[in-house]
């Protein structure tokens, strides 16, 4: 009996260091730096604020995405990223997935210092791999009307298919969020069509070293006009962890459509007011398809 209570103990003791659990709790006081200002701008970026207006159609968007640096620090970020919408037969819901197909990167050693990435990558480093899947499942819960407004509600949920965490690009780790987005419009007659805010707010959580997790509180808010030619859009978004060491991320956001049909090309700019040392140029193409008739 004794031989087998010690034989227990011994594989539970193989189990624990082979899972990697701590045995000492983490110190809260000190930041763990898994957040915004030390990676790569595809590792933690600040969500879009959602249009809160969904419909019967499967929307496909690809695009070239360009991070510079704002300052004197070197880390150049670029690639092909997707956005798939697709209507769950429904008006009411439809399942979202996002992700950089393919990111290539290149950064000095001053970055490297910054992030702490250690001795192997002390002169810096350059590399490509694919980013983290994003799948989102959008329920729109009430419909404007009148001054009533739009209200979707979505959960989300960040995989860790990411790699390359030695050097900073993401983390491997899984996340999630969750928010809620009140929006509402004016509609005109002539060449401008429709004026639309929103207001977001939710909760973002993240897990980061020695089995803790960072958990933020995220708001944002966005104006969008919409004319017979193009819609232009801005938006104003972060989040805002408890660790206060590079993870309260805020950027500014503008997006141009122009409308050509199921064909829509579209350019947008992004730049990090705080923790989030990037500056976004993209353009893309997106494309929409009505399901109606298979509904």
């Amino acid at each position: 009996m004794h031989n087998k209570v010690l034989t227990l103990l011994f594989l539970l003791a193989c189990t624990r260091a082979g899972a990697q659990t701590p045995i000492v709790p983490s110190d809260l006081s000190v930041p763990s730096k898994i957040a915004p200002a030390y990676f790569g701008p595809n590792a933690f970026p600040v969500p879009v604020i959602p249009e809160a207006r969904l419909d019967k159609n499967l929307r496909v968007e690809l695009s070239g995405d360009f991070f510079l640096p704002q300052d004197r620090r070197l880390d150049f970020t670029g690639g092909p990223s997707f956005h798939l919408r697709i209507p769950l037969w429904t008006d009411r819901a439809a399942l979202s997935l996002w992700m950089p197909i393919q990111e290539w990167w290149n950064y000095d050693a001053e970055t490297a210092a910054l992030r702490r990435l250690g001795e192997a990558y002390k002169d810096g480093g350059k590399g490509h791999d694919s980013g983290d899947l994003y799948i989102s499942a959008d329920l729109y819960v009430l419909k404007a009307r009148g001054w009533v407004p739009d209200i979707l509600v979505r959960a989300v949920l960040k995989t860790a298919s990411g790699n390359h965490f030695a050097e900073a690009r993401y983390y491997d780790a899984p996340g999630y969020f969750f928010d809620v987005t009140i929006a509402n419009s004016l509609y005109f007659n002539g060449f401008c069509k429709e004026l639309r805010g929103a207001a977001s707010g939710g909760f973002l959580c993240w897990q980061t070293d020695n089995g803790r997790q960072n958990d933020a509180w995220q708001a944002g808010v966005s104006a969008m006009l919409d004319t017979k030619v193009f819609r232009l859009e801005t938006q104003l978004a972060g989040y805002f962890g408890w660790e206060k060491d590079g993870d309260q991320p805020v950027t500014v956001r503008g997006r141009l459509d122009f409308h050509a049909g199921r064909f829509t090309p579209f350019a947008v700019f992004a730049w990090g007011i705080r923790d989030y040392p990037f500056m976004m140029l993209s353009a893309g193409l997106r494309y929409e398809f009505p399901l109606n008739r298979w509904f």
